[in-house]
């Protein structure tokens, strides 16, 4: 019974660990995330993955072996994985995991934050960059609600001219009307 407990713990417990849920970085720069696992597992095979899912990730590297940017350490107790070059793209969520081979494979996930300003903050955000993104677009909405005014009068102002252009020539013709020399004959062709 001792066994089957033991066994279990060891197949179902949480082995790796990832040591940041969230990295940051600068394109051209290069990152590292470390995954901390039960000494147990160091001669397990352990690959660095990426995607949202843990079980459709797409594994970039498997450990001993590394590719052109992606270089895995392993130390007996922890997975050091190492992201050189970094580009906007490699923006995403990853995976550090160990292969079991009578249980699912423990993993751990980060979210890597990719920036393309060497002053971001660790959170990935450029204070500059969002202040001048709210100034712009503040000035954007003035100009189109200037414009929007400016449009509001003109057609207002407008219509008032054609208005008293109406009204002055409608009372010319009353006038003109009067002082003729003989107002029964226009009164009698409008009837």
């Amino acid at each position: 019974m001792e066994r089957f407990i033991l066994l279990s713990l060891a197949l179902f417990s949480d082995a790796m660990v990832m040591d940041e849920k969230v990295k940051s970085g600068v394109e051209l720069d290069t990152v590292s995330a470390n995954c901390n696992y039960d000494a147990h597992y160091k001669d397990h095979t352990k690959y660095w993955c990426r995607g949202y899912f843990r079980d459709s990730c797409n594994i970039i590297a498997f450990t001993p072996n590394s590719t052109n940017r992606v270089v895995l350490k392993d130390t007996g107790s922890k997975l050091i994985i190492t992201v050189s070059c970094l580009v906007k793209e490699d923006t995403g969520w990853y995976w550090c995991g160990i292969q079991r081979n009578f249980a699912r494979d423990d993993m751990d996930f980060t979210q890597l934050i990719v920036t393309d300003n060497r002053n971001s903050r660790a959170n990935g955000f450029s204070p500059g960059k969002e202040t001048g993104s709210r100034m712009s677009i503040l000035i954007i909405c003035i100009l189109i609600t200037g414009l929007g005014i400016i449009f509001i009068i003109s057609h207002l102002s407008r219509g008032r001219r054609s208005q008293r252009n109406r009204g002055v020539t409608g009372k010319s013709i009353a006038r003109k009307i009067q002082h003729s020399p003989n107002p029964s004959r226009i009164l009698s062709w409008k009837t």
